[in-house]
């Protein structure tokens, strides 16, 4: 009889622990679900690196100007977006044409992106909000003088911006 009891705690033991692997891989999915990445980014000599780490360093190294550039970036496509501007993908592809000829070979080209620690994505990106802001202002031929217009105008829209700051209490 003591046997018997014994294996049923036995039974009991594995099927709890069972449910807490079950538990944790079943959380560890959901994570990598919701987050695409994992939560730990490299192991050391067996110590896990977090991605919550990771991210205090580089919020610690770039964080202010990376928050800058995401503020005007939401800036300015909310006013894209307002004056209901439409940028085709064939002037898009026009300027990208035109960068690729005066960088000249694919490779130099790759080798640009590279310098910069851009994808051709990224680019493309840059350069539909670039067509987008010239679009906002007059046109003009003199390529100075549309810079600095955009450069005024992308100024006054982040001082007309609300923008609310909510920090972490960190230095």
């Amino acid at each position: 009889m003591k046997v018997k009891v014994q294996k049923e705690e036995e039974v009991v033991e594995l099927w709890v622990t069972w449910q807490k692997v079950l538990a944790v891989a079943l959380l560890l999915g959901l994570f990598w679900y919701r987050t695409n990445s994992w939560p730990v980014v490299a192991v050391v000599n067996g110590a896990p690196v977090t991605r919550f780490e990771l991210n205090q360093l580089m919020y610690a190294k770039v964080g202010q100007d990376a928050i800058e550039d995401l503020l005007m970036s939401q800036i300015i496509s909310q006013e894209i977006s307002n004056k209901k501007i439409k940028v085709e993908d064939s002037e898009v592809a026009g300027k990208l044409k035109l960068i690729k000829d005066q960088i000249g070979s694919e490779e130099s080209y790759q080798q640009a992106l590279a310098i910069q620690g851009m994808t051709e994505a990224q680019l493309v990106s840059q350069i539909k909000l670039q067509i987008a802001l010239e679009k906002m202002v007059d046109p003009s031929t003199d390529s100075a003088k549309l810079q600095q217009e955009v450069g005024q105008l992308v100024q006054s829209l982040r001082e007309k911006a609300v923008v609310w700051r909510i920090t972490s209490g960190q230095k």
